[in-house]
């Protein structure tokens, strides 16, 4: 049984039926496998080492590859929540098995179809890129944001590597890449970066406290406020050091402002006023700082929005997206109301607690 087990761990946690007997694998000690929890059948012809309720099975039991940011969360993007099952198939899909609360995204070829042949990525998985292009697709801007950044930062790839990813893509699509950010160094550090930067604020990453100084500031708005994220967990034993460099930031000439996780996550709001009244009392003040104050964008996280230049080139219809549990839905790619890209961006807070 744990023969059978290593061998699909070698083939990637998936295998085809077909391609565990040209391996030696016979019916016999497939069907014994099984009965025994070695290994899983998540559905005719496919065999897994992942247990039901896992994405990878799920994806498989559907009859396609995991994407989105269901399969960025599996490789350790920065996201908030654990994201809403995506899965991939080909276009001429067929006896699929719907599960409740998944996503289904019929695509042109055969991207979607676990391939015996593919050696390239895991018989579960979509490509990285594709998955990208998808789940900025599906998140809140701010988010998607932090999402290109670990790309860049965790992910292996490049800006080159984004811009191709991104080159089949409406401009308006494609104009989010322009926002990622290899500097940002966390999850929560990259939202509060998209939130300024959005804001019209001058926003950089990874700035010394002073000339010389080893030690970096997270986010510097303005030229004014230096901006600490890091939470309690990671910051327990360095109590001092941090009240130290809080001084050495004063004395450089900045307001320091400390943010903790949930901080950023609940109240980004007040975080944003604290900000703009230390820039409206600093000298360092931008025009655009100004603008912002003057339109009260304070209140953007709430539900205003703000327009992105409209696409310059007609939306692909490529892929269509539609519930699994009823059937392939809509010919149409369109983001909808919690878009990351689009003629339309917004921030939002309703994190649940």
């Amino acid at each position: 049984m744990e023969q059978i087990r290593a061998l699909i761990t070698d083939l990637g946690g998936v295998a085809s039926k077909s391609r565990l007997a040209a391996h030696g694998a016979t019916d016999r000690l497939l069907t014994a496998a099984v009965r025994s929890g070695a290994v899983h059948r998540a559905r005719r012809g496919w065999y897994t080492v992942f247990p039901p309720g896992d994405p990878r099975h799920e994806a498989v039991r559907i009859g396609g590859r995991l994407t989105g940011a269901s399969l960025l969360a599996l490789s350790g993007a920065w996201l908030w929540n654990t994201p809403r099952l995506t899965v991939v198939v080909p276009q001429n899909a067929s006896r699929l098995r719907p599960r409740h609360g998944a996503t289904v995204v019929w695509r042109r070829g055969s991207a979607g179809r676990p391939d015996p042949a593919d050696d390239a990525r895991p018989p579960w998985a979509d490509s990285l890129e594709e998955a990208l292009v998808l789940a900025v697709t599906e998140l809140p801007f701010d988010e998607a944001v932090a999402v290109l950044d670990w790309a860049l930062v965790g992910g292996g790839m490049t800006r080159a590597g984004l811009a191709d990813a991104f080159a089949g893509v409406s401009a308006a699509r494609a104009a989010i890449v322009d926002w990622a950010d290899a500097g940002s160094q966390s999850f929560i550090e990259s939202l509060v970066r998209a939130t300024f930067a959005a804001l019209g604020h001058r926003v950089t990453v990874q700035v010394p406290v002073a000339p010389g100084d080893a030690r970096r500031i997270d986010v510097v708005v303005d030229e004014a406020v230096a901006i600490e994220v890091d939470g309690r967990a990671f910051h327990a034993d360095t109590f001092d050091a941090d009240r130290r460099k809080d001084v050495a930031v004063a004395i450089a000439g900045r307001i320091p402002l400390r943010c903790g996780y949930r901080m950023v996550r609940d109240e980004r709001e007040r975080i944003i006023d604290a900000v703009h009244a230390i820039v409206a009392r600093s000298d360092a003040t931008s025009t655009a700082a100004r603008r912002c104050r003057e339109t009260r964008h304070a209140a953007c996280l709430d539900g205003a929005r703000w327009r992105l230049p409209p696409p310059r080139t007609p939306r692909r219809s490529d892929d269509r997206v539609g519930q699994a549990q009823g059937g392939r839905g809509d010919r149409s790619t369109s983001p909808g109301r919690n878009s990351a890209v689009g003629t339309i961006i917004r921030l939002r807070t309703d994190r649940p607690r």
